[in-house]
């Protein structure tokens, strides 16, 4: 029989459905079909074989209606191959307890949870979670007063829901009211703007503050101010942080009970606003730009020795231990400043300074402190046979070094070196 002729003789159509695999367009003249002849055994057998899933065809509303009054099945349908949808969600409410919807694009969710707010419909809430697999997305919309009010009921009748804010822009006197209800969001994804904003929210009183737990909880603890959440990757636009910026983020993170990830790539931050977070870097696990882990570096020695062994151990801790500074460039200042790093704590075991214009008087600075790192990497810089016995004498003395790297180095003479496994300069 081929598939593409529909039998309109209903005494063959229960053995038609039951042996056919249809293609689109015979399952779209077969659901007409039904629907026109209204026959509650052709239509029980038609939906025992596709099991409620509609997910590859293309409906209109009659015929999903039918289908829902003459069945207790839940069916699945495509938002995006079914744009009536939209226009028929006030229709649909009664039904919302028996379909799931694929695919739903963010201007369907905001014309449901649109459409239930303007019904005051709070108890069916549940029912529109469950077809959405509790996943509330308004992605890329500019949502005004209305808008917001919607989500916001909606979150108040929900209870562990996704929430996506990615791209999305909300007027100003609307953030407090979002905050506030965060606890009954089990996940929240918003892009860097949108977090900083609700960060200064948080930080704004101490009443507000309260609202930090539930916000770090909802970002899974992770403040990402760098641009992996833009739009398009190639504009890896700067963003510039302020001492106020630093300072809402210090008190939030004062209210964390667990180590948060900071992630201030593709960030410039003011000097000020870096002495603002040390404080709280021991609470912290830090990715930075290598410009900011410069200024931190540089920061680091001060006057109080109490404090400059602190900021070296909170910065090194935060780090994980492992500072890259590779492909920047070193002078006789951040090397002291590394230097000190090394000297006031025990916390750094790997350590990246390939590439970085390195000499053998920058390396004599950073030398008597170098015997605490457990893996060095000095490829690509200006070092010279000068250096070879310095070097070899801190690794012949102190066992803990595992790793010295040493490609691509001003070295003439490499024999010494080849002869002891922990240098790799072939």
């Amino acid at each position: 029989m081929n598939e593409n002729v529909v039998i309109i003789d209903c005494s063959n159509i229960y053995s038609y459905i039951s042996i056919c695999r249809l293609s689109e367009k015979s399952f779209h003249q077969l659901l007409s079909l039904l629907y026109e002849v209204q026959d509650k055994d052709l239509t029980w057998s038609f939906l025992s074989k596709v099991g409620g899933d509609l997910t590859s065809y293309c409906l209109n509303w009659e015929l999903l209606h039918y289908l829902l009054q003459s069945s207790a099945q839940t069916f699945t349908v495509n938002v995006r191959k079914n744009s009536f949808l939209q226009e028929s969600i006030a229709r649909l409410l009664p039904f919302l307890d028996r379909i799931v919807f694929k695919r739903p694009c963010p201007s369907f969710v905001l014309t449901a949870i649109r459409e239930i707010y303007r019904a005051g419909a709070g108890p069916i809430i549940p029912s529109l979670l469950r077809s959405l697999d509790h996943v509330i997305s308004l992605t890329c919309r500019e949502m005004d007063s209305v808008d917001c009010a919607a989500l916001l009921f909606t979150l108040k009748h929900s209870d562990r829901v996704k929430l996506d804010l990615l791209w999305t822009s909300i007027p100003a006197g609307e953030i407090d009211s979002i905050l506030f209800m965060l606890d009954k969001v089990s996940q929240l994804s918003v892009d860097r703007n949108l977090l900083l904003r609700l960060v200064h929210c948080c930080a704004a009183s101490e009443a507000q503050q309260g609202a930090a737990v539930s916000l770090l909880r909802t970002v899974q603890h992770r403040l990402d101010l760098s641009c992996s959440s833009c739009v398009d990757l190639d504009q890896r636009d700067t963003l510039r942080l302020t001492g106020d910026d630093c300072r809402a983020v210090s008190i939030i993170l004062r209210r964390s009970s667990r180590d948060t990830h900071l992630i201030l790539q593709d960030c410039e931050v003011e000097d000020g606003g870096l002495d603002l977070l040390f404080p709280v870097l021991d609470r912290v696990r830090l990715r930075a730009s290598k410009a900011v882990l410069l200024q931190l570096l540089s920061l680091v020695p001060v006057n109080s020795e109490r404090d400059r062994v602190r900021r070296a151990v909170s910065l090194c801790r935060a780090l994980d231990g492992e500072l890259d500074l590779s492909h920047t460039t070193l002078d006789q200042r951040v090397c002291g400043a590394l230097a000190s790093m090394l000297y006031s704590s025990e916390e750094l075991t790997e350590l990246d300074l390939s590439h970085c214009q390195l000499t053998d008087q920058l390396l004599l600075t950073l030398s008597s402190h170098l015997h605490k790192v457990q893996v060095l990497d000095l490829s690509h810089n200006n070092i010279t046979d000068a250096s070879t016995g310095a070097l070899l004498q801190l690794v012949s003395t102190n066992p803990s070094i595992d790793t010295v790297r040493l490609f691509r180095n001003n070295i003439v003479d490499t024999t010494s070196f080849k002869k002891d496994k922990k240098f790799e300069i072939w």
